[in-house]
């Protein structure tokens, strides 16, 4: 547009100039408006590029957008669905379960109640046979009773005294039981409250949808060769007290996580753990999940996460001025095996560990430490053991007692040995300190340590006399 006003700026100053300097002005004018002319269209393909540009960048912006916006649908859709089958095999198997109960319950009562029918009529039915002989027996001799009474004008006296005889013998009765002596079979069911009360009031407490899973991943940090995930209830009906919870990784570069394989790395009351040994650069999916104390089985998982450090693992130093004969390095920096008896300091191949990470040593295979042997972090490269003690080092010998700058502190740790853990955490207090907690065998000290360079990261080191001495570092 200012392009634009000066060209007619310019026409109209020509135009007030009237014919002077007509002949060579005209062509110097001309010349001009060309100029302008091939400047405003450079101007304006200019400007219309930016437009594209800036169109093109917004039509990038609406694809991202709108593969969000896919990617949220595809999570409300695909969770519903699995949400649906696992609502219908859990309710399922409950009705096959509760119909095998009470059909299993059905039968064991009807069992009952044949069994106490059937020994309750073994007797009746024996006194009932007993007592149709009887009346057969009556009725027989009231039978020839009446014969020799119809007959009563010859009978002989002898005939009549027998039948009399006959008939004081059977007039004892046998014993039949009183109604009260026999059962009279009922069943109880439970009344208050009813027994179908009971069962709908506890299929009603049976399941709970939420929008997302009652526990989620909050914040992952990259550490060299690990990630430390942290997670946290995000149900605010949900108490956090008694909770234990799962943590789950895949790294089998599956990118959907329907078709991942994650295996279990953590269970525990944690908030967060420190997935250590992972490749620089590869994708892990992440994802947890939480249970009630004495739950058998976890609730429903968080969202994936999906995350990747960038930083490779610790390594233990393999250069000769770092790591001389005594000590051989292999799995890829992480293992240090002594060689020899010669005294040397094996450190870390940079100052790997900064403020905010923590690095874990493994006594694979361990002997009997001395108090200049054990393991420690420093400022710089330690030349021997003598330098071990000197300030700029933290160092736990291998026998627990804690030398920080070269002064000995109070509080022991378990002595360093075969199958020991030995971990130092550090965080960051200031511009000039930094706090160290180092942890082995379940006992934790801590120090704050005024160590400036700390900042720019410190070594980890070991020394260890005897050559049977195995570390690994994590």
């Amino acid at each position: 547009m200012v392009v634009l006003q000066k060209m007619a700026d310019l026409e109209q100053q020509q135009q007030q100039d009237g014919g002077v300097n007509s002949g060579s002005g005209s062509s110097a004018g001309e010349r001009l408006r060309e100029e302008y002319r091939r400047h405003v269209q450079t101007q304006l393909s200019h400007d219309l590029v930016d437009a594209i540009a800036s169109l093109q960048q917004h039509q990038h912006h609406l694809q991202q957008l709108s593969e969000q916006l896919e990617l949220a649908t595809k999570q409300v859709k695909s969770s519903a669905t699995e949400t649906k089958d696992t609502i219908n095999a859990t309710l399922d198997a409950f009705l096959v379960t509760v119909n095998e109960a009470v059909t299993a319950r059905r039968h064991q009562l009807l069992d009952e109640v044949q069994q106490v029918e059937e020994e309750a009529l073994v007797p009746l039915e024996q006194c009932g046979r007993e007592l149709a002989c009887r009346l057969d027996e009556v009725e027989e001799r009231v039978t020839q009773g009446q014969r020799l009474q119809r007959h009563s004008g010859v009978m002989a006296r002898d005939t009549v005294l027998r039948f009399q005889e006959e008939a004081a013998a059977m007039t004892s009765l046998p014993e039949v039981p009183a109604l009260c002596a026999v059962p009279s079979v009922s069943v109880e069911f439970p009344s208050d409250p009813l027994m179908e009360e009971e069962v709908r009031e506890l299929v009603g407490r049976a399941g709970r949808v939420s929008r997302m899973g009652p526990v989620q991943i909050t914040n992952i940090v990259e550490q060299p060769g690990a990630l430390l995930v942290s997670w946290e209830e995000v149900d605010e009906d949900v108490s956090d007290e008694g909770l234990e919870f799962c943590l789950e990784c895949s790294n089998t570069g599956a990118t959907d996580p329907h078709a991942a394989v994650f295996t279990r790395k953590y269970e525990g009351p944690d908030y967060s753990f420190l997935l250590r040994d992972l490749k620089a650069g590869e994708n892990y999916l992440l994802r947890v999940a939480s249970r009630r104390e004495g739950a058998s089985c976890f609730g429903p998982w968080s969202l994936v996460q999906a995350a990747s450090t960038n930083t490779s693992h610790f390594k233990w130093g393999s250069s000769p001025t770092n790591a001389s004969s005594a000590w051989t390095v292999a799995d890829d920096g992480r293992l240090a095996c002594k060689t020899s008896d010669e005294p040397e300091v094996l450190h870390s191949e940079a100052p790997l560990l900064k403020p905010g990470s923590s690095v874990l040593f493994k006594i694979l295979r361990g002997g009997g430490g001395c108090s200049d042997e054990g393991l420690g972090l420093s400022c710089m490269p330690v030349m021997g053991p003598e330098h071990l003690l000197l300030p700029g080092t933290l160092f736990l010998s291998a026998q627990g007692c804690v030398f920080l700058d070269g002064v000995s502190r109070v509080t022991r740790l378990p002595a360093i040995q075969d199958k020991s853990q030995v971990s130092f955490a550090v965080e960051k207090v200031s511009s000039s300190k930094v706090r160290v907690y180092i942890e082995s065998q379940e006992k934790q000290v801590t120090y704050e340590w005024g160590v400036p360079s700390a900042q720019d990261g410190l070594y980890f080191l070991a020394s260890f006399g005897e050559p049977r001495w195995k570390i690994s570092v994590h």
